[in-house]
């Protein structure tokens, strides 16, 4: 239960990164789920090029809607299913283009259907991310990992976790902004810049 509520936590920080624009937390999510989410779409869409471009798109409406995340409850789902309805866009712009012929239509709304029914698909998007987090987190000086930890896991404020350690509340301070930051180098390792 500790694990799920740190995972939570995590998932938390990023979005909160997000929301600020932050550069390195959108590279990490594009890292995270973009083969994912272009594996749905591919089963969707039926060809790679098609895929790459729904994917693009998802993620170029994130960075453009990244202010609005506060109404996210789930990270993950929120992206399969921009990503779902994306596909499901694509495809009926196609068959009103393409007159589509019947069987053909049948054949895309059963690989629909399929992919809809796909919660495994879900399930690996979220557990990848948060386990990229939780390597980040590991990462950390000790000091550092305890106090982010109370931070973000448990909660705590700057002045509560300073009279728990019994240190100052600058300490903290800093102990907080350092593991920020070597959140995201850790995190950058991982990372080819796409830009």
């Amino acid at each position: 239960m500790l694990k799920s509520h740190r995972q939570n936590k995590n998932l938390d920080s990023l979005i909160h990164l997000l929301k600020k624009g932050d550069k390195i937390a959108y590279e990490t999510l594009f890292r995270v789920y973009y083969d994912k989410l272009l594996h749905i779409a591919k089963g969707y869409l039926g060809t790679i090029e098609d895929a790459e471009e729904v994917v693009q798109n998802v993620f170029l409406k994130v960075w453009e809607r990244r202010e609005n995340f506060n109404k996210i409850v789930n990270l993950n789902n929120y992206l399969y299913t921009m990503t779902k309805n994306a596909c499901f866009d694509r495809l009926k712009h196609e068959k009103v283009k393409n007159s589509f012929s019947k069987k053909y239509y049948q054949e895309k709304k059963a690989i629909q259907y399929q992919f809809m029914m796909d919660e495994t698909a879900s399930s690996i998007l979220e557990k990848e991310l948060e386990k990229r987090i939780n390597i980040a987190i590991e990462a950390l000086p000790e000091k550092c990992k305890n106090v982010f930890i109370k931070s973000r896991v448990e909660g705590m404020n700057h002045s509560e976790i300073a009279k728990v350690l019994d240190v100052s509340k600058r300490t903290v301070d800093n102990h907080i902004s350092n593991a920020l930051k070597h959140m995201r180098l850790h995190l950058k390792e991982f990372l080819t810049l796409f830009l």
